[in-house]
């Protein structure tokens, strides 16, 4: 008879008040918003434009 492995694992629990935690929420709707395919008028009402101050730290 086979004994099966005993596996433990562990759930990482991050504070909603970090500054990490906050990052991860911006990272989060940024990349939905990226996700999400805009009809033509709303390609034409939005022109390209530089990322907001508050996401440097994100990117680089």
């Amino acid at each position: 008879m086979k004994r099966k492995p005993n596996i433990q694992t562990r759930r990482v629990k991050i504070q909603k008040e970090n500054d990490q935690w906050q990052l991860h929420q911006q990272f989060q709707s940024f990349t939905e918003a990226l996700d999400r395919l805009p009809d033509a008028a709303a390609v034409q009402r939005n022109p390209a434009r530089s990322a907001p101050p508050g996401m440097v730290p994100m990117v680089f």
